[in-house]
C-alpha cells in the first residue's frame, strides 16, 4: 500500500532517471576520457593514510618494561629490617591523674549520655 506522494515521487524518480540516460547518451567520448584523467589524478594525489606503529610499539614496551620489573621483584631475597637501635632513657612518663579517668569512665557507664546523643540523632534526622 502505497500513499498518493510516494507514486508522484516514482513518477519523478523515473523522469529523472530518463534525463540521466539521456544526458550519458549525448556526452562526447573525448569528455569522458577527460573527466577518467581528472579523477585518476585527484586520487593520486591524495594523501594517503599511514599506518602508524609508534602506539603499538610504546604499548610494547612500557608492557615489556612492567614485566622485567616484575621479574626482578619475584627474584629480588626479602629484605630483613634491621635491628632496632636501644631507646635512651629519657624523662619517665607522667603519672595520669585518676580523677580525671573517673571522670571519662562516666560517660562510658552513664545511660542518660546515651539517651541525650539519641535524643539529638532523632530531631537532625526529623529535621531532614
Amino acid at each position: 500500500m502505497t500513499a498518493p506522494h510516494d507514486r508522484s515521487q516514482a513518477s519523478g524518480d523515473d523522469v529523472i532517471r530518463a534525463l540521466y540516460t539521456q544526458a550519458q547518451d549525448h556526452v562526447s567520448s573525448a569528455t569522458i576520457a577527460r573527466l577518467h584523467r581528472a579523477r585518476h589524478a585527484a586520487l593520486s594525489m591524495a594523501p594517503r593514510p599511514r599506518r602508524s606503529w609508534g602506539v603499538p610499539a610504546a604499548a610494547g614496551f612500557a608492557a615489556l618494561l612492567v614485566l622485567a620489573a616484575g621479574m626482578q621483584l619475584m627474584q629480588a631475597p626479602p629484605r630483613v629490617a634491621p635491628d632496632p637501635a636501644p631507646l635512651a632513657a629519657g624523662p619517665a612518663p607522667a603519672a595520669v591523674d585518676e580523677a580525671a579517668l573517673d571522670a571519662l569512665a562516666t560517660y562510658d557507664e552513664s545511660p542518660d549520655f546515651y539517651l541525650w546523643l539519641a535524643a539529638n540523632e532523632a530531631t537532625l534526622l526529623a529535621v531532614e
